[in-house]
């Protein structure tokens, strides 16, 4: 599914893949969980590719509004990956029963995600899910790093393709 700006400015692809690797983390969950997004970019770097996500590392905490996404293996994880060519590209998290809406604090993570350096990613993407397993909705969003701009890319098609 390709999720766009209005201005076209920016893109990302969210691989089959990567939808059902995330709805493979959140069946039957009642509290928020979350991972990362990798992947890497066209040869025009116009459109980020979502390959996959991961599950939420085993230090992660969560609550049923809130999740914490924890760091262990990550480091090692993204070490391989690089020498594969697929990077860190933002994070996803799941709202349960719920809509995948950007909270205050998903903003100002995002925000702080593109302008630190160790995260070497200045226009992060941000995945909620809303709902359950069976009945979903998925936004995308993106921060820059150049003045903080947060806000939602848009489905191409406006379909949840993935709905049963």
């Amino acid at each position: 599914m390709l999720y766009t700006s209005i201005d076209n400015k920016f893109k990302a692809q969210l691989s089959k893949e990567s939808i059902q690797e995330m709805l493979s983390f959140i069946k039957e969950k009642s509290n928020e969980t979350g991972g990362i997004v990798l992947g890497n970019y066209n040869e025009n770097l116009e459109v980020a590719n979502i390959k996959s996500v991961t599950g939420p590392p085993e230090d992660s905490k969560s609550g049923r509004t809130w999740f914490f996404r924890g760091i262990q293996g990550l480091k090692q994880l993204l070490n391989k990956l690089w020498q594969e060519k697929i990077f860190y590209l933002g994070e996803w998290h799941f709202h349960p029963n719920a809509n995948p809406s950007a909270s205050p604090q998903d903003i100002r993570q995002m925000r702080k995600i593109a302008t630190t350096q160790q995260y070497q990613c200045p226009e992060p993407i941000l995945i909620i899910i809303g709902g359950n397993f069976q009945k979903f909705k998925i936004k995308v969003f993106i921060t820059t790093s150049k003045n903080k701009s947060f806000f939602e890319l848009h489905n191409v098609h406006d379909d949840e393709a993935f709905n049963n």
